[in-house]
C-alpha cells in the first residue's frame, strides 16, 4: 500500500458521485463494510437524503488521503435509529450526517501512513470544509452516528470546533469459537450452551433444516413475500415488488460485478461474497432465511424473511436463520466474525453475541453552542431496559 509522506498542507476538495471501483482507492474498503465504497455509494439519495462528498488530498496533488460522505435531509430520517430526534427531543429543520449514514457502523476515513501530525491536520480541514457546507445547507451542527469510542474522541480532540458525544445503540457480533460449530457451541458460557442446544432441537423436532446458498437473481423472488411478512409484522408497509428490488439491491452491493444486470435491478451474476441462509420445512419449503454480505473477514447480515402466514417461526427459525447457520458458515469460511447489527440485545448476546459500544458525536463551531442529548430509547422497549443493565455484556472494539 503507498505510504503517504508527512507534510504541512492539504487540500480538501468535493466530489458529487463516488467511484466504487477505483483501485487506487482500495484502502477506502478496508475500514469496515458500512464505510465502504460499494455501500457507500449504494445509498445516494436514500430516504431523501442528498449525498455529498469531501475529500483530503496531500498537497495539491498527492494522493487522496481521506474521505468524509456527508449526508443532508431537510428533517432527518424517518427511521429513529438515525434521526437526531431520538438523540435531542426534538426533530432539526436540517439534518447533516457525515460519514456512514445507515448499517449502524461507522469510521473515520483516513488513509494509512498518515502521521499522527499531519492526521490531525487533514481531519481538522475536513472538518471545518465539512461545517461550512452543513451552514450552507441550514444545519446549524453535523452529527457522526455510530461510532467507536476511540474515534469520538480523536474528533473531539481537534482544535477549534465545539462537539458533544452521546452513547448510541451498539452493535452485536458474534466471534466464531473453535474449529467447528459444535466446538464453537461447547466454548459458550454454561447458561447460553444450553439456551443453544435447546433451540436446535427445537428445530429438529419441527423437522427444520438449514443451508447456506449462493445468492442467486433468480431465486430472489420466492423469498420477497416472506421479507413481506416480516414488515408486516414489525407494522411497516413493503409490497413484493419493493422487497424485491431491495434483494436485489443487496445483491449489487456485495457483487463483484461493477455492471447492472440485465433487468436494471442486481448484478449480472451472483457473487459468493453474497449468501442466503435458508431454513426449509419438512417438504423442502423455505420457512426463513436470512441475507449476508461478506465483507473483508465479516459476513454482515442484512435482510430476514420468514413464512408466518405458513405456519412457521415459532420454532427458532429467526436464530437459525440468523446466528446459527451464518456462523456454521464463518466457520467454513475462515471469517472472524458475523455482524449481527442492532436491536433484540437480550436475545443475541444469550446466544453468544457481543455488544460493540457505539457513540455519536455533534460537532459545532467552537463560537456555537450545541444542544444538550436527551436521548430517548423507549420506543426500543425491551432493548431499553436491556442496555441499561448491560454493562457487563459490552466490550470494548
Amino acid at each position: 500500500m503507498d505510504r503517504l509522506t508527512p507534510c504541512t498542507s492539504f487540500t480538501v476538495g468535493e466530489r458529487a458521485r463516488l467511484d466504487a471501483s477505483g483501485a487506487e482507492e482500495s484502502w477506502l474498503d478496508e475500514g469496515g463494510f458500512y464505510t465502504s465504497r460499494r455501500w457507500t455509494v449504494s445509498q445516494e439519495g436514500d430516504r431523501g437524503f442528498r449525498t455529498e462528498y469531501l475529500v483530503g488530498h496531500d498537497g495539491e496533488t498527492g494522493p487522496t488521503g481521506a474521505l468524509v460522505p456527508f449526508h443532508t435531509a431537510s428533517g432527518g430520517d424517518s427511521n429513529p435509529l438515525y434521526n437526531e430526534a431520538t438523540l435531542l427531543g426534538y426533530t432539526p429543520d436540517v439534518q447533516v450526517l457525515a460519514g456512514s449514514r445507515t448499517g449502524y457502523d461507522n469510521r473515520i476515513q483516513l488513509r494509512p501512513g498518515l502521521s499522527g501530525a499531519d492526521r490531525g491536520r487533514l481531519l481538522t480541514a475536513l472538518c471545518d470544509r465539512l461545517l461550512e457546507r452543513a451552514e450552507e445547507r441550514g444545519a446549524r451542527h453535523v452529527s457522526w452516528w455510530y461510532l467507536p469510542d476511540e474515534e469520538a474522541r480523536e474528533l473531539a480532540a481537534l482544535p477549534g470546533f465545539a462537539t458533544v458525544a452521546t452513547p448510541c445503540l451498539p452493535t452485536a457480533v458474534v466471534r466464531p469459537r473453535g474449529a467447528g460449530f459444535e466446538e464453537h457451541v461447547a466454548a459458550l458460557p454454561a447458561s447460553r450452551r444450553s439456551l443453544v442446544r435447546r433451540d436446535l432441537r427445537r428445530l429438529a423436532a419441527g423437522g427444520y433444516r438449514s443451508r447456506s446458498l449462493t445468492a442467486d437473481p433468480a431465486d430472489l423472488e420466492r423469498y420477497a413475500p416472506l421479507v413481506v411478512q416480516v414488515q408486516v409484522r414489525h407494522g411497516e408497509e413493503l409490497s413484493e415488488e419493493g422487497a424485491l428490488r431491495y434483494l436485489h439491491r443487496c445483491l449489487s452491493i456485495g457483487s463483484d460485478d461493477e455492471g447492472p444486470g440485465d433487468d436494471g435491478s442486481g448484478s449480472k451474476e451472483s457473487s459468493d461474497n453474497v449468501v442466503i441462509t435458508e431454513v426449509v420445512d419438512e417438504k423442502d419449503r423455505p420457512a426463513a432465511f436470512a441475507l449476508g454480505i461478506v465483507h473483508g473477514r465479516t459476513l454482515h447480515m442484512r435482510v430476514f424473511g420468514c413464512d408466518y402466514a405458513g405456519g412457521h417461526g415459532a420454532s427458532g427459525e429467526y436464530f437459525e436463520a440468523t446466528v446459527y447457520e451464518p456462523l456454521r458458515l464463518a466457520l467454513a469460511r475462515g471469517l472472524d466474525a458475523v455482524h449481527l447489527g442492532v436491536t433484540s440485545y437480550r436475545a443475541k448476546s444469550l446466544r453468544g453475541a457481543e455488544l460493540r459500544p457505539r457513540r455519536t458525536l455533534l460537532m459545532s463551531r467552537s463560537e456555537r453552542d450545541l444542544p444538550t442529548p436527551a436521548p430517548d430509547w423507549s420506543f426500543l422497549g425491551d432493548d431499553e431496559r436491556f442496555l441499561a443493565g448491560a454493562s457487563s455484556e459490552v466490550i470494548p472494539c
